[in-house]
């Protein structure tokens, strides 16, 4: 990097640069004890330190520090699967139009939406904007990354600002549903499909808490602990083991299971898009079960904060946004907080005066109506 110092011997600031690999001194001419002129010197150094990074960016031409950059960044084992995949969509746009680092503009963002948007997957199924965005997402902080390890100066998406679409709202399973998926899963689908679906079936909870210890159950007390939820340990949580999920629990139990089932596999949210689709439900993913249970609860009149607790929801706004009304369950409130209803009930449906007609008065009891033309001939 240029720098500046003064020399003993002389009054003037020294400037050392650095050309062809070589370091170079000489003399700028401005003076250190001049206010001005070292104001000048200073400016002299900074645009030999931009002309140095443009140097070190010209030789910038790959993406290959990306991958090691996502697994030794810091993120979750997760998050690590999510952004390889994301940027697999990214790095196949960047190779079509030819783009390393330095290429990289803001107008690319829009360019990339639309071609990600119009491009067919495998299953000859389209990306969503809103997924399309969150791939931008990841490319901005690939460029952050980029600029801190001096290859760019700046980011051209550093104030990126996409809004994304609003996300359809889960949907609550009908009793008819659930009866019917039940009776699929048990026909052939994955053991682990089985048991995730009745543990969030009975109890709410996320797919990923689903497969548990075994310890997690203590079936004596019958009470049930969530030992890792969303947001972590700390957020640990129990609740009474469901009259419904006992007989599961006994059974899993008794094979001398350490967890629920053993594991996961790849993409499981896709794998239960794939059953929903082929039982023709409509709108529908793992996480409709969650929905499903609160708006449930809600139904049966059991109290919201004792219903909060169950699912574990620690904010009302969040545990109010899961719960799906529908006309039918207000049917019993359909005539409450009506003032006066109870005598207008008494009143038949010809008994209601009719409308008024324009211009006219409506007549006192022993007097004649007028109308506004006679008033004003009065």
């Amino acid at each position: 990097m240029a720098s500046l110092h003064k020399k003993p011997d002389s009054p003037f600031w020294q400037l050392r640069i650095k050309e062809n690999g070589k370091w170079k001194k000489s003399s700028t001419g401005l003076r250190w004890d001049d206010p001005v002129q070292s104001a000048q010197a200073r400016e002299l150094r900074a645009k030999f330190e931009a002309a140095e990074h443009r140097q070190k960016t010209v030789q910038v031409v790959g993406w290959d520090w990306v991958l090691p950059y996502f697994q030794n960044g810091g993120l979750a084992g997760k998050s690590v699967i999510r952004y390889e995949g994301a940027w697999n969509w990214v790095a196949l746009f960047l190779h079509e139009h030819k783009l390393d680092v330095t290429g990289v503009r803001y107008d690319h963002v829009h360019q990339y939406i639309d071609w990600r948007v119009g491009r067919k997957k495998k299953s000859g199924k389209k990306a969503g904007r809103n997924t399309a965005i969150q791939e931008v997402k990841i490319l901005q902080s690939v460029m952050n990354e980029a600029v801190r390890r001096g290859m760019i100066v700046a980011s051209p998406l550093a104030a990126l600002k996409l809004r994304k679409d609003p996300a359809p709202k889960k949907r609550a399973f009908t009793d008819e549903e659930v009866d019917s998926m039940r009776a699929a899963l048990r026909n052939g689908e994955p053991e682990w499909m089985k048991i995730s679906f009745d543990i969030a079936l009975f109890t709410g909870c996320r797919m990923g808490d689903t497969r548990l210890p075994m310890e997690s159950f203590d079936l004596d007390a019958g009470v049930l602990t969530f030992p890792c939820p969303k947001g972590g340990v700390d957020k640990s949580f129990s609740i009474p083991i469901p009259s419904g999920l006992m007989p599961l629990l006994l059974e899993l139990k008794a094979d001398g299971r350490s967890h629920t089932f053993e594991s996961f596999p790849f993409q499981p949210s896709r794998r239960w898009q794939q059953f929903f689709e082929k039982m023709k439900i409509d709108k529908a993913c793992f996480h409709c079960l969650r929905v499903t249970k609160v708006t449930r609860l809600r139904q049966q009149g059991v109290p919201r904060e004792a219903a909060m607790r169950l699912v574990n929801h620690s904010s009302e706004l969040i545990h109010m946004g899961y719960d799906r009304h529908q006309v039918a369950d207000l049917e019993q409130w359909r005539d409450s907080g009506v003032a006066g209803f109870a005598a207008s009930t008494s009143q038949s449906p010809t008994s209601i005066p009719s409308r008024t007609p324009r211009g006219k008065r409506v007549a006192a009891k022993g007097h004649p109506p007028t109308s506004a033309r006679s008033r004003k001939r009065e």
